[in-house]
């Protein structure tokens, strides 16, 4: 009779464990997370203001008493990537006597202002392209970073060598952020030889895409820190109401503004029946107010594709925007699979303008 009683209690104590643990598992999912900078460098149509924070035409160099001419570059690249759009390290050998070099550079996101504190993620996708100079024995070594810019510290997230050609593949790791530390990626990298060949001239290539920092978003009640510090936000092409501080009606900076939007205002695809283009804009329910949503397709960040549309949004609501194909650029949008798009958002005194790239479908 003892052995059945405490047979009973075990399964009870085991019921509760598991009763406790699945009562667990919504609470962890339906925790929210914030995206930077402004919802992740996809790098579709430009470098989203990444930028090169080191002397590239100082950063190759020979090694030893052989004669050896390299340089480095950092540049944006609209051709390649996951989907196409990168930022690349280039290492250009124009001169190889039986030398061996080495280049460095380091490649930095715009500065973001994180919303949150606790444990976050620093995630990319990286490939590697050694070119003509495979018989050189490359290496391509990078480490990504997230630096505080407010404590002047750096925590090292990923570190890789890659010594052959290497597709796309995504890489993350763990960092910590600290509510209004003003924070950007940096990307270390070095390409170096380890054999000398006579005569073998040409580059080899490291790109990168994807690259996002995801922390915890700012407290839901009220006296959060949504926004409260502002942020200068998209330091490149593409936060160009970011930056400023400025809360809107319902407490959203222009920073955080421009991160919603990034990340989940434009829901694709755009379709194309005739002449006329559709394509759905919401106001994110985070903004807290009414969105008032200007949207123009582009067939590229200088050239306009259709018309332009305003409407008033209201929060957590998405309206349908019929625009109307330049004459100019039916021929070209009719070949288009992905057409860009240029959303300016208003709420209150915030104000953010992103461009995004989604899939064109067509009736």
């Amino acid at each position: 009779m003892f052995i059945a009683l405490r047979n009973r209690i075990r399964q009870g104590i085991l019921l509760g464990c598991v009763s406790g643990a699945a009562l667990l598992i919504p609470a962890l999912g339906q925790a929210s997370a914030a995206t930077y900078p402004a919802g992740g460098s996809t790098f579709t149509g430009s470098a989203e203001g990444w930028k090169v924070a080191s002397s590239p035409e100082k950063s190759c160099k020979a090694l030893g008493l052989l004669e050896i001419l390299c340089a480095n570059a950092g540049e944006y690249d609209g051709t390649t990537g996951v989907p196409a759009g990168s930022y690349e390290v280039k290492t250009n050998v124009t001169l190889n006597l039986l030398g061996l070099f080495k280049g460095e550079l380091t490649a930095e996101s715009p500065t973001f202002t994180a919303v949150g504190s606790g444990t976050g993620s620093l995630a990319l996708t990286r490939a590697f392209a050694p070119g003509n100079l495979l018989n050189l024995g490359p290496q391509f070594t990078y480490t990504a970073n997230l630096v505080d810019k407010t404590t002047n510290t750096k925590q090292k997230a990923i570190t890789e060598t890659l010594t052959a050609e290497t597709p796309f593949a995504a890489k993350s790791g763990a960092v910590s952020l600290t509510a209004g530390h003003s924070y950007a990626v940096q990307v270390e990298t070095s390409t170096s030889s380890t054999v000398a060949d006579l005569g073998l001239l040409g580059e080899a290539v490291g790109r990168f895409d994807n690259v996002s920092v995801t922390g915890p978003d700012a407290p839901s009640t009220p006296g959060g820190n949504d926004g409260a510090n502002g942020g200068n936000g998209g330091a490149g092409e593409e936060g160009g109401g970011g930056g400023n501080g400025k809360r809107g009606a319902g407490g959203v900076s222009s920073d955080r503004l421009e991160s919603l939007i990034r990340s989940s205002s434009l829901v694709g695809p755009a379709t194309l029946k005739g002449n006329r283009l559709s394509v759905k804009a919401k106001c994110p329910a985070k903004v807290n107010a009414t969105c008032t949503i200007t949207l123009q397709g582009l067939l590229s960040r200088k050239k306009p594709a259709t018309a332009g549309r305003k409407a008033k949004v209201k929060k957590g609501r998405a309206k349908n925007f019929a625009l109307t194909v330049k004459p100019a650029a039916r021929k070209a949008v009719k070949t288009k699979s992905k057409l860009l798009f240029k959303e300016t958002v208003k709420a209150g005194k915030a104000k953010a303008t992103v461009y995004k790239a989604i899939k064109l479908v067509r009736k």
